[in-house]
């Protein structure tokens, strides 16, 4: 579980003939990179007795364009509540049969009251009917991340008189602090006029454009990233960024199993210790003291209240060729225990949220990764039975069964902390129209000249 792989396949393979699949039946979705765990599209396939051929796009703007262009039409597509949004106003979504998924319906009391807020703001925009035409399946918030080893940066972040200064004004930072933003304008828009105390889902006036041009210029962020600005506050090359809470989540994880696994390996905790040490790594301190040593994640995330929040969902396009396997896949990946062969089952909804560390939108499955840190009535949940099967694994501690066990016990803690069950934070960005969009495009590609 060191590092996700994705295997992307390539898009030119939809040019071949269908006899060249077996005669099956081929499935062609669009997703995000690293956000499914591909052993479940594996298992669809195998249960189906078809093909998924899976495309990536970057951007919800991509996803748009890539549908809208018809050069490959897609089935699957998994865009964003506002890009939903433009999708139905443009008539590109098939409308959803209901009947046709045993696993999701849009009045279940199994959705998250988050998700609930999204839907419920995505009606008032466009009417009762849109949630017709999509299907929740993952979502959360984004956050600034930021290195707790750095003398005065938490505090600067935490106690900011504005969530939204660390990220807008060195003046409260410690000095010499390298702040990275997420190269995606949109969402640094949204950022910049919470910071600026501006509307955010209206159009502004080009003197408000200019205030927030001026402010990235004054900024003068030493970096602009996206997938690469946690691995850089990991690595100790720059200290704050803002990004997904998903993408943090994952790596502090794997960061608290490494130093929980690399401790007990080197003989430094006994297995006794492994449950406190997560504990106190996931807790307020992210660290744990053991005699002289102490043991520390080195990063931590801030949700500020009024932060984005996002639902990605599953959607069939009107021009769909597969509509029938397009439902069966939606549906799929809404549930759980799903018997593949005799003696194989799965659980896609949950090994999705757990893979990618993006938060459920189900309440039962938002429970089954918190159950991850539970033991046996009675019993510890590290005993010496998994120091027994550590042995046999020692050669290579973080990729053994126990470095799997502290890592999930982490999840479901992690999960618990920045993914309340009942959390409402947050709100989705604005579908703007085309040409506002640019505008806004224009704005920050001059303040970054």
């Amino acid at each position: 579980m060191l590092k996700r792989i994705i295997s992307l396949i390539a898009i030119f393979l939809l040019s071949l003939s269908l006899a060249s699949c077996g005669g099956k039946p081929v499935l062609l979705f669009l997703n995000w990179g690293e956000y499914i765990d591909e052993d479940m599209i594996s298992a669809f396939e195998k249960k189906y007795n078809c093909i998924v051929l899976m495309d990536l796009a970057e951007s919800n703007e991509l996803f748009y364009s890539k549908v809208r262009a018809g050069t490959t039409i897609y089935d699957v597509v998994a865009p964003s509540d506002y890009m939903v949004e433009k999708m139905y106003n443009n008539g590109i979504l098939e409308e959803l049969d209901f009947t046709k998924l045993e696993n999701y319906n849009p009045n279940s009391d199994n959705i998250r009251k988050g998700v609930k807020n999204i839907m419920e703001e995505m009606q008032g925009n466009f009417g009762d009917d849109i949630v017709n035409y999509f299907v929740p399946y993952l979502w959360g918030t984004w956050g600034i991340m930021y290195d707790t080893t750095l003398p005065g940066l938490e505090e600067a972040v935490v106690n900011a008189k504005s969530s939204w200064s660390p990220l807008f004004d060195r003046q409260v930072l410690p000095a010499g602090t390298k702040v990275a933003m997420y190269d995606s304008h949109q969402h640094a828009y949204y950022a910049a006029t919470k910071y600026l105390g501006l509307p955010s889902n209206k159009e502004l006036t080009h003197s408000k454009l200019d205030l927030i041009e001026d402010l990235i210029k004054e900024m003068n962020y030493d970096a602009w990233g996206t997938d690469n600005i946690k691995k850089d506050i990991v690595a100790g090359n720059i200290d704050l960024g803002f990004m997904w809470t998903g993408d943090f989540l994952y790596y502090y994880c794997e960061q608290i199993a490494k130093l929980v696994v690399g401790a007990y390996s080197k003989g430094e905790i006994e297995i006794s210790e492994i449950e406190p040490m997560i504990i106190g790594l996931a807790g307020a301190s992210k660290s744990y003291k053991k005699g002289d040593k102490v043991y520390k994640v080195g990063f931590d995330l801030f949700i500020p209240d009024d932060t984005i929040a996002f639902v990605d969902n599953l959607v069939i396009t009107k021009d769909s060729q597969h509509k029938d396997l397009a439902y069966k896949f939606i549906d799929f990946m809404m549930s759980n225990n799903v018997a593949i062969t005799e003696d194989y089952r799965v659980d896609p909804a949950f090994s999705n949220a757990y893979y990618v560390c993006y938060d459920t939108p189900y309440i039962k499955t938002y429970e089954e990764i918190l159950a991850l840190k539970k033991s046996e009535a009675g019993e510890e949940k590290f005993t010496a039975k998994d120091a027994e099967e550590f042995k046999k694994e020692a050669n290579n501690p973080y990729d053994s069964k126990l470095f799997s066990k502290v890592y999930d016990y982490a999840n479901a803690l992690g999960f618990m902390h920045y993914y309340p069950i009942d959390t409402t934070k947050g709100h989705k960005l604005t579908s703007f129209s085309r040409s506002y969009v640019d505008i806004i495009n224009t704005t920050f590609y001059n303040a970054r000249i």
